[in-house]
């Protein structure tokens, strides 16, 4: 009886060694995953102050992309590179991003006091490749 509970605790011991040591190749979540992408967005540019042959008023649809930034916790977009808060978003002026779900909501402020242009783009995720 005694070499019975010796053969049992030992294929116990060895198989728990086995299950212990399998290999997590599983990576760990990063929260800017939700957010990279392509964007489908309406781009709206409102000028003030400056003649119209340095800024004309506009409105397109286009496309872009928001990519991982240069650091751990950064996101990069529209030539900007920003981090954002729980809610999703980052402002500091002269620039707001809003991530809500799958839309983005850009706001830049390029310019000065006496002339510039406020930039504007408000659209949905198309993909999840950037």
């Amino acid at each position: 009886m005694k070499i019975y509970l010796k053969i049992i605790g030992l294929i116990t011991l060895i198989t728990g060694c086995l299950v212990s040591c399998e290999k997590d190749d599983s990576k760990p979540s990063d929260f800017r995953d939700k957010y990279i992408g392509k964007y489908f967005v309406h781009e709206s540019v409102e000028c003030y102050g400056m003649p119209s042959q340095w800024c004309t008023d506009s409105e397109k649809d286009t496309v872009i992309s928001v990519n991982y930034g240069d650091t751990d916790t950064t996101l990069s977009a529209l030539g900007h590179e920003f981090w954002l808060d729980t809610k999703g978003e980052f402002w500091y002026f002269p620039l707001l991003f809003r991530f809500r779900n799958d839309s983005i909501y850009s706001y830049y402020r390029a310019g000065g006091l006496g002339s510039g242009a406020y930039l504007t783009y408000e659209g949905v995720r198309i993909s999840t490749e950037p």
